[in-house]
């Protein structure tokens, strides 16, 4: 029977098949999988923020922001084992769940969404999927038997992603 490892904001966790990486009641974060169907090796990083310019580096989390969250679930991935050449990412959340605002930059959403697409670039790992934006929440879990995620939308049935 699999484990189920939910992860919290502002952390990252891998595990190796059978297991199940899960993350509920996702908003504006976005969640960043990553999968290596050669070794069944796969993590999520629960990033909340796009960058972390400016923080100083004592006080710095980072599993919190997308610029350094992406690398750090990448190098972790790496550090245990994963083919590199293999690995794939999707992507889910980047929800605008506040009213709008007459400051459209406020779109935390967006920008989170933007940062980590970036940050996978830069590393040469591609999106294999995305389900991003809207108002809605969502929830996911990632079995990495197979790297199937299963994504459920607030108000909407489950489905694979």
């Amino acid at each position: 029977m699999p484990e189920i490892y939910p992860v919290g904001m502002a952390d990252i966790r891998i595990a190796k098949a059978p297991d199940v990486l899960a993350v509920y009641g996702v908003g504006s974060c976005v969640i960043v999988a990553m999968y290596d169907p050669k070794s069944t090796i796969g993590g999520l990083a629960h990033v909340i923020l796009p960058d972390s310019t400016g923080i100083a580096s004592e006080r710095l989390n980072p599993k919190k922001f997308a610029d350094t969250a992406v690398p750090l679930l990448y190098q972790t991935l790496s550090h245990a084992g994963v083919f590199k050449g293999s690995l794939w990412a999707k992507v889910v959340g980047g929800a605008e769940m506040f009213p709008p605002t007459e400051d459209f930059s406020l779109n935390i959403g967006k920008k989170n969404t933007e940062a980590v697409i970036d940050a996978l670039k830069k590393l040469g790992v591609p999106v294999m999927a995305a389900d991003t934006g809207g108002t809605a929440g969502r929830s996911m879990e990632m079995r990495l038997d197979s790297g199937r995620i299963s994504l459920t939308v607030l108000g909407e049935s489950a489905r694979d992603l």
